[in-house]
């Protein structure tokens, strides 16, 4: 990861509550190589200028980097690609932004199950395992295990974030765990 941003000003939470701005992260990353302005426009029926201001606001963020690329005729052309980049949204942080906060964590969780829903629809049952899994359930985890098992998982997910010109499939992912309280 090149750093984490962490959301804790109102501006931040301006920016990524926004949906498109959503998307067009979730587009970045999923494409995984730079897009213009134009082409972000046209995938998501905006207006080039508006893609642009939308982009350039990710970009002060820390999310996105703006790309300059000199044309064939020698103009600057600007291209976008989303930064390999932590998202910490604070959820324990008790201050005003709380709600935001939460509305944030449900919308991002929301659209990758959506996105799972989607391609489930378009693969029959048994196929289903080359698409997209859902698993739920309990682990039963000492100090040392939990430990090591976030450190695998985010070194894994550190590693597979880097688009690469070997990579055939592009998987999208949200994973949920916390320490379940013994109130059962």
């Amino acid at each position: 990861m090149d750093y984490t941003v962490d959301l804790v000003e109102k501006k931040q939470f301006r920016v990524m509550l926004h949906p498109v701005r959503q998307e067009m992260i979730h587009c970045l990353r999923l494409l995984g190589r730079p897009m213009s302005a134009n082409e972000m426009a046209q995938k998501l029926q905006l207006s080039p200028s508006s893609a642009q201001s939308h982009l350039r606001k990710l970009v002060a963020l820390g999310l996105v980097s703006e790309l300059p690329r000199v044309g064939p005729d020698g103009t600057t052309l600007y291209f976008y690609q989303a930064r390999n980049v932590r998202l910490r949204l604070c959820l324990g942080r008790k201050d005003a932004f709380q709600g935001e906060r939460e509305a944030l964590a449900a919308n991002l969780t929301d659209g990758t199950f959506r996105s799972l829903l989607s391609t489930s629809y378009r693969h029959d049952e048994h196929s289903m395992e080359e698409y997209g899994i859902l698993r739920f359930g309990a682990l039963h985890l000492n100090t040392r295990q939990r430990r090591e098992l976030m450190a695998l998982v985010d070194g894994y997910l550190e590693q597979q974030g880097i688009p690469t010109g070997e990579t055939e499939e592009h998987w999208e992912y949200v994973l949920m765990a916390y320490r379940a309280e013994q109130e059962l």
